[in-house]
């Protein structure tokens, strides 16, 4: 391979736009195509990086020298995308969630696997510094046994607007915290019992809760809500905890940090996901990415395995079965 990775990013919206400018300007990174059926959001990110533009994403898959892309599709397209970057040897950073069902994601998996490609999803809160200092935090000699957990997160219903009947909150906003519950918690959920609210007729949930049960005999509480008024101070909040028999961590995200007041309200702003700091696109989502390329062209290992980042799809799929059906259900791996 090269000195820099040559790199394409397949889907340009919210969050595509964000890595091809990142891949735009990283120093082992060289950001070659992007790829979109909007042409219009093809021609703008063409426009700013000099990158050259396709429809479709088999046409930039068969681009001469082409080492990685990017995947940042809705869940519910990732699987063509991301068998078909593996059957063509790139490396794949996936954004989360793997897949929008456990057979999806297994199915993907097993075209990497068969392959020469590697896979990295991008569990942004792996990134995160506040989420691996209370991983480090939960280490059995600091932690003891894990005794309960507890995740939240909350957005506002303009989001849940956006999304549509295209996802749903536990695979849009609920894998970054049951992936971080069995990170931190060293232990895989094995049962889980769901309810959810349906009332602003957005077409997915308003807001799900969960007991959940972990392998090692702890419990945990899920909190997800995107019924919030848009006025929430940055559109979101967020926290997580675990308590053991020798200690407790926990993270409270329920700002930045960082605020605006004037006569008719008080706004914040990002200072950790991806703000844009002197023109550049900063925070947790740039150390994902940077990680990304540089592990990939020195052969190291990604930060996450992509069989640990499937481990959080079939829980997902049984919150859901759970919440539907009103019964407990076990996670089936």
């Amino acid at each position: 391979m090269s000195r820099t990775l040559k790199v394409g990013v397949i889907g340009l919206g919210f969050f595509g736009a964000r890595h091809a400018r990142v891949h735009a300007v990283h120093p082992s990174a060289e950001l070659v195509a992007v790829c979109d059926q909007d042409p219009a959001a093809v021609e703008q990110l063409s426009s700013l990086t000099g990158a050259q533009g396709f429809g479709d994403f088999r046409d930039l898959l068969a681009m001469p020298g082409l080492d990685a892309v990017s995947i940042c599709l809705p869940d519910r397209l990732h699987e063509d995308a991301a068998i078909a970057a593996a059957e063509a040897g790139k490396a794949i950073l996936l954004e989360k969630p793997l897949a929008h069902s456990a057979e999806a994601a297994r199915r993907i998996v097993a075209a990497v696997e068969r392959s020469d490609a590697r896979l990295m999803v991008g569990h942004i809160l792996r990134f995160d510094p506040r989420y691996v200092q209370a991983f480090h935090a939960a280490a059995p000699e600091r932690l003891g046994t894990p005794i309960h957990l507890r995740a939240r997160r909350h957005a506002v219903r303009s989001t849940a607007r956006r999304l549509g009947d295209r996802s749903s909150i536990l695979f849009y906003m609920g894998v970054h915290d049951v992936d971080a519950m069995q990170w931190i918690a060293r232990s895989r959920v094995a049962r889980v019992y769901a309810q959810k609210r349906e009332v602003l007729g957005n077409g997915n949930e308003d807001a799900l809760y969960a007991v959940v049960n972990f392998e090692n005999g702890a419990i945990g509480c899920i909190d997800y809500s995107w019924a919030w008024p848009d006025g929430l101070m940055n559109g979101f909040r967020s926290s997580f905890e675990i308590v053991g028999t020798r200690a407790a961590t926990y993270v409270d995200c329920a700002d930045q940090g960082f605020y605006v007041v004037d006569d008719s309200a008080t706004s914040g702003g990002d200072t950790h996901l991806w703000p844009e700091i002197n023109g550049r696109i900063a925070g947790d989502l740039a150390d994902e990415i940077g990680h990304f390329v540089e592990a990939t062209l020195q052969g190291r290992p990604y930060l996450q395995h992509h069989r640990e980042a499937l481990d959080a799809i079939p829980v997902l799929d049984a919150l859901a079965e759970s919440a539907k059906s009103g019964r407990t259900v076990d996670v089936l791996r």
